[in-house]
């Protein structure tokens, strides 16, 4: 494939006309920002700025930039249920079995995704996706709490309507989590304990109205063709019935050497086990990925290749290395990320070059705020879907500025590097411009 024929499938018109209006960073009243603090730490047992930090500001974003982000995402989706993007490899130890898929994905569909974008100067620019949930439980808290006490008029917290409520939120995630069950409802992870994000699991338990057990997966094992567990309280198992997975897949491929190391893996993502549904089954994890980058050609979307496809036009000074990050396919908060190529990292992952893209360098606008900080915007909406019904909640993370020794600026996005007053996970209100 050529470095010009690689952008060609996801391809759509935009019409939206990006203003500095659109994306405005303000800061939370001090008392109404103790008080949230206050209630994550209560009931979701999270501990600010230990592993994660609740910014004291929050994103305020225009309806037609939400209305554009949404149309981004309807496209993808379509894209992908049309099957209009290449096939990839299923890694060993994923692939599913149908009896254990919800109807969602039977038909080509994921229940839950994350979609980020970085917010520029000029427009939003697509950082990654993937069909998995990161925070829309605590996220749509947070963004319900702050509208509820603001008194903001014309404003909303969902991306998808104006008249999507709480209650329409609660009820669909009841509906894909727990289904009709009333037992045998698991949340897992690996190392469930030092999980920066487990408040969202706490959220997800406290707020839906099933029953939902949150289980270490070491703690999951096999029993007579189904997957069982026990609790704290139980010296007997449990059947499960619907598996809700947080596990991000990169960690149990490049960590736990999933499937082989059975000590710590008593299950596998690709035998098929009575009564039990996957929410969503890890496959979707590669299916949609970073890995469709270099398929997008979209006002949203930087300049992004196959690895495999350019390493003669880097070879030959086509490209600079400087311009773009190293994404592996697989890789997740983290993992495998390659921020500042060479030539010789290039040499050394020869046999390896397919399982990575290439992907242009953002470069965010930055937001100075009235304490005298320097911030960057990275937006997430986060979906849910079931039989044709989507709900949306906007969540953001905000970043800092830094110079290295060569004076280049650079933007520290991810949560490790922000648990600190001003910057992290902030709320997001989208009102009508």
């Amino acid at each position: 494939m050529s470095i010009t024929a690689a952008n060609t499938l996801l391809t759509s018109p935009c019409q939206f006309e990006y203003k500095h209006s659109d994306v405005l960073v303000e800061r939370i009243p001090d008392t109404i920002y103790q008080n949230m603090v206050n209630m994550f730490s209560e009931a979701y047992n999270f501990n600010n700025g230990e592993k994660m930090n609740i910014s004291n500001y929050f994103v305020k974003i225009s309806r037609s930039l939400s209305d554009a982000f949404v149309a981004f995402i309807n496209k993808m989706i379509s894209q992908s249920l049309k099957n209009q993007f290449p096939d990839m490899p299923t890694p060993i130890g994923f692939k599913p079995h149908t009896q254990n898929l919800r109807a969602t994905e039977l038909n080509g569909g994921f229940s839950l995704g994350s979609f980020d974008m970085a917010v520029t100067n000029n427009n939003l620019q697509n950082i990654e996706f993937q069909a998995i949930a990161t925070y829309p439980i605590s996220a749509a808290k947070l963004n319900q709490y702050l509208i509820n006490n603001l008194g903001l008029d014309n404003a909303f917290i969902f991306a998808d309507s104006p008249k999507t409520t709480w209650e329409d939120f609660i009820n669909l995630y009841n509906i894909i989590i727990g289904g009709n069950e009333k037992a045998g409802i698991v949340l897992t992870d690996r190392k469930i304990a030092k999980q920066k994000t487990n408040f969202e699991f706490f959220a997800t338990q406290k707020e839906l109205d099933v029953p939902i057990d949150i289980v270490d997966m070491v703690d999951i094992f096999e029993q007579e063709g189904t997957l069982v567990y026990k609790t704290k309280e139980s010296t007997t198992t449990q059947k499960i019935t619907r598996l809700y997975s947080r596990i991000l897949l990169a960690e149990a491929l490049f960590e736990d050497n999933y499937p082989h190391n059975t000590e710590m893996w008593k299950f596998r993502f690709d035998k098929p086990y009575a009564s039990l549904k996957y929410i969503n089954h890890p496959i979707k994890q590669f299916e949609i990925s970073k890995r469709l980058s270099p398929y997008i050609k979209h006002p949203f979307n930087p300049d992004c290749y196959e690895l495999l496809d350019i390493v003669d036009t880097y070879k030959k000074k086509q490209l600079h290395y400087n311009d773009f990050v190293w994404k592996h396919k697989w890789g997740a908060a983290g993992h495998k990320l390659i921020l500042t190529p060479t030539e010789n990292i290039l040499d050394n992952l020869s046999g390896h070059w397919k399982d990575y893209i290439a992907q242009k360098k953002v470069n965010y606008k930055i937001f100075k705020t009235d304490d005298g900080q320097e911030k960057i915007v990275e937006l997430r909406f986060m979906t849910a879907m079931h039989e044709g019904e989507m709900i949306i909640v906007p969540m953001a993370r905000l970043g800092h500025v830094e110079k290295n020794k060569a004076g280049q600026t650079i933007f520290k996005i991810h949560f490790g590097d922000n648990n600190k007053a001003g910057y992290g996970f902030s709320p997001v209100i989208i009102y009508e411009n």
